[in-house]
């Protein structure tokens, strides 16, 4: 017998063997969701091929499938709920739409937690809120959640507020503005400069030029180029930057920015008890309360620190500027709605005078129309869970409920688009529409924007 023979058939006998495996894995993956109706495909929702590939049934969901889908898939299956399964990986979920069973598993006292599985990339930054879950979490958010104070809030709104009114001092000698790329050109830096005064302390709109001592950047220079490359240490190995003059300089700005939050955190720390009351009670910006932050003398450390502001602040900076920029082109396409804010606004001046953060509350309208862009546009699409122990669900309001027996380790989808998108709760979802909201009784179930349950978003005000 031949040595190639033999190479061919032990070569033979490993795909067989691997095949056999994948088979099981794939069979064990459907058990998971009782071999629920649904899409089965080759590559995964969350895979790399499934997210390059465009939609190809039975081979890949095709990339922004949440967006393109919406509810039409519920729809179909004539339910708030859908399976799907896949090869590569060998894994399944449960697509969750329903209002019953999105707050069902949003609460962990029901057997469900958020899968930290599906975030483990976002280590990359340091421990944080996002990618820790039991006693860990607790901790954390105990010692973060006061924070998000009252203090923090005015001192976002005054920021805003200032650097509009010096955005708008800017533009009006002009005959006209053109602004190419609404997201790039003005959201994205206007809430850049927000994010780095309110959250850090730091003026980036008009700082020195000069570059301190041990450092090869400026502030400003770091964390503009991160927070634009945020995706990039997530995805590239230590030994990948050097390949291009882009990733290298965006490898320098993100080791300059941990530098920067180093030197900051351990010169706040480094401060005298009554130094150290004082500047608390100063300075609002959340970073200098987060340094501050402690529980039963309990505090963060440095790297929970830095993972916990990347996640806060320089990711958070982006969602912010896209639901802006999105908010103005909506503005823009629907002038009777801006008609109408301007109104409010208007007519609140005239009776308050020069409004200021004690009067959001005030600002239905304006609040209406953010909650209406976050209905169409969720800044998440999908958020993960998954069962800790054999428990049940229900999807649906009697008398049409249906309950699911769910083993453990089960992963749920919660699908926002999806239950956004449903007309038995939103009457003509595709419809930007602010009012809706204006109706006291609007169906609070439904409106899964910033979350549910406990997990759910820590600077919501």
């Amino acid at each position: 017998m031949s040595i190639s023979y033999l190479t061919l058939l032990s070569t033979f006998a490993c795909f067989l063997v691997c095949m056999v495996s994948k088979w099981r894995k794939t069979r064990q993956a459907l058990a998971e969701i009782n071999h629920f109706p649904g899409e089965r495909t080759l590559f995964g929702i969350a895979s790399l091929m499934g997210n390059i590939l465009p939609r190809i049934p039975y081979v890949t969901l095709g990339r922004n499938y949440s967006w393109r889908t919406k509810h039409r898939v519920f729809e179909r299956q004539g339910s708030g709920i859908y399976g799907i399964a896949s090869v590569f990986p060998a894994t399944s979920y449960y697509l969750l739409a329903d209002p019953a069973g999105v707050k069902h598993v949003s609460y962990s006292h029901n057997n469900f937690v958020k899968d930290t599985d599906e975030y483990t990339i976002l280590k990359g930054f340091g421990s944080n809120l996002l990618v820790v879950e039991g006693d860990e979490w607790k901790r954390q958010r105990r010692i973060a959640a006061p924070a998000f104070s009252d203090k923090n809030n005015r001192l976002v709104w005054d920021t805003a507020k200032q650097f509009v009114e010096q955005m708008i001092d800017t533009w009006e000698p002009k005959k006209s503005t053109i602004v190419h790329d609404v997201n790039e050109d003005l959201a994205l830096p206007l809430s850049l400069c927000v994010i780095s005064k309110a959250g850090f302390g730091q003026d980036i709109s008009v700082g020195t030029d000069a570059i301190p001592t041990g450092h090869k950047l400026t502030f400003k220079d770091a964390l503009t180029t991160a927070s634009k490359t945020m995706h990039l240490p997530l995805m590239l190995p230590n030994w990948a930057w050097r390949f291009r003059k882009g990733w290298t300089h965006a490898k320098q700005a993100h080791d300059e920015l941990r530098l920067y939050l180093r030197e900051m955190i351990r010169a706040r720390r480094e401060l005298k008890e009554q130094q150290m009351q004082d500047l608390i009670e100063d300075k609002y910006d959340l970073f200098n309360q987060l340094v501050y932050a402690r529980d039963a003398k309990d505090m963060l450390s440095e790297d929970e620190l830095i993972g916990n502001v990347f996640i806060f602040l320089i990711a958070g900076h982006e969602t912010t500027a896209h639901t802006f920029a999105i908010i103005l082109a909506l503005m823009a396409l629907y002038p009777e709605v801006q008609e109408k804010l301007a109104k409010q606004v208007q007519e609140l001046e005239s009776e308050h005078g020069v409004l200021n953060y004690s009067h959001i509350h005030l600002l239905t309208y304006a609040i209406a129309i953010v909650y209406e862009t976050l209905r169409l546009f969720p800044m998440v699409g999908l958020m993960p869970k998954k069962a800790t122990e054999n428990t049940t669900f229900t999807v649906g309001f009697p008398p049409f409920t249906q309950t699911l027996q769910v083993p453990a380790s089960t992963k749920v989808l919660v699908f926002s688009t999806g239950l956004h998108y449903d007309p038995s709760y939103w009457e003509n979802p595709d419809e930007f529409n602010p009012d809706r909201f204006m109706d006291s009784h609007w169906n609070r179930d439904a409106f899964i924007a910033f979350s549910l349950g406990p997990r759910a978003c820590i600077g919501r005000r």
